[in-house]
Formats: C-alpha cells, structure tokens, sequence
C-alpha cells in the first residue's frame, strides 16, 4: 500500500462503525495498521508539536518566558509533576475541559468523493494551537494527550480513539489511558474518567507518536 492511499484506506475504516456498543477498549488488540507516519495529516501534528516543545520547555523553566495563555499551562505542568498519576489524569481532563469549545466546519466523519475515495476533512490541533483557539472533540483528546507526555506518561499508554457514539449517533474522539492493572480508561469532555468498557462507544481507530491501530474490524 502506498503512503498516499494509507490515509484514504484510514478514513475508510469510519464507514465500517456499527450502532453498535463496544466492548470496551484494549490496548492489547492484535489490530496495528501503520506506522504513525502513514497518516501525512497526523504526522504534520506530531512535527508541529515537537516544534512547540521548545516553548513549552522554556515557559516551564522560567514564567518569564511565558506567554499569558502558557501562564496557567505551566502552573499544570509543574504542580502536576508532584502529583500522583490518578490525580495528574483528573487535573489535566479537567483543564484542558475548561477551554472553548469551536466545532470544526470539516467533519470528522469521511467524506466520499467521486469514484469512492474517502478522505478525512479535519484539521487537528497541537497543545498550544488548542489553547490558542479551543477546538472540537478531537483537539481536546489530542492536548489532553501531549500534556499527560509532558507530564511524563509513556506514549504507549496512551492512545486517542475515534469511536462511533451509539447514543447521539456521531463520530466523537476520546483520550485512552491505559493503567498500572492494564485496563483502559477514558477521559472525557464532561470531566469524567470511565472504564473504557462503559458507554455506548463503537472503537474505530487509534493513534500516538507510535502507530495508528484499525478497531473497526
């Protein structure tokens, strides 16, 4: 498979989503599809955000260097470091929940074009784009991911899901944590942090820094 067509064939896999519940989410699932990099738009993300880190790391190690809006993400940053990982979990859900809400005009699901070739028509934001602006349900899953990296959370404990939501009958993004006892749990836009095998979700797919997974099957 090409580089080009892996994207298409990924925006593919949101047709397959039943309205039907899951399971429940596993990050053991023999379900890896490419690497990270196979998705030219996520992999823009990635590149964006490590171009960010130097910002980051600087306002972390002098507020002076802070911008306004990177005031109170570095007070996360440094207090969370203290914290115990639950705690870290609730506090980054519950700060990166307090920021706007913005709908994207593209959708999240795929659009088919002519021919049947889907693509995805959304932009996803880094942590300080989203801080900048706010964003939908994927942007605060994905800045809920890089601020648990920041706080020292292993890449491979976190993935971010776009389900299919039996209950509004729409494609919605969450962010996957797997802990200590390996189960997963998920945090979400309410300030809640559930077992991944509650709720009404279909899993579609994942991604991290990592590899993107194919849950549709």
């Amino acid at each position: 498979m090409s580089v080009m067509a892996k994207p298409r064939f990924i925006a593919l896999l949101l047709l397959l989503a039943s309205a039907t519940a899951g399971a429940g989410y596993r990050f053991d699932a023999p379900d890896y599809l490419a690497a990270a990099t196979a998705w030219p738009a996520w992999a823009q993300n990635l590149e964006r955000h490590a171009g960010e880190r130097e910002t980051i790391s600087r306002c972390v190690a002098d507020e002076s260097a802070c911008s306004s809006k990177l005031k109170s993400l570095r007070l996360v940053i440094v207090k969370g470091a203290a914290l115990e990982p639950e705690r870290q979990l609730r506090l980054v859900n519950q700060y990166i929940n307090r920021k706007n809400y913005r709908r994207d005009r593209r959708e999240m699901s795929p659009s088919v074009a002519p021919g049947g070739q889907a693509e995805l028509r959304n932009h996803w934001s880094t942590l300080l784009e989203f801080l900048e602006r706010g964003g939908d349900c994927e942007d605060y899953a994905v800045a809920k991911y890089f601020l648990l990296r920041e706080l020292g959370f292993a890449a491979e404990d976190l993935r971010v899901v776009v389900s299919y939501d039996r209950s509004v009958r729409a494609y919605h993004a969450v962010l996957a944590v797997r802990r200590d006892d390996g189960r997963a749990w998920l945090l979400e836009l309410d300030d809640t942090i559930v077992k991944a095998a509650q709720g009404n979700y279909r899993f579609v797919y994942a991604l991290n820094e990592q590899g993107i997974w194919d849950h549709a099957g």
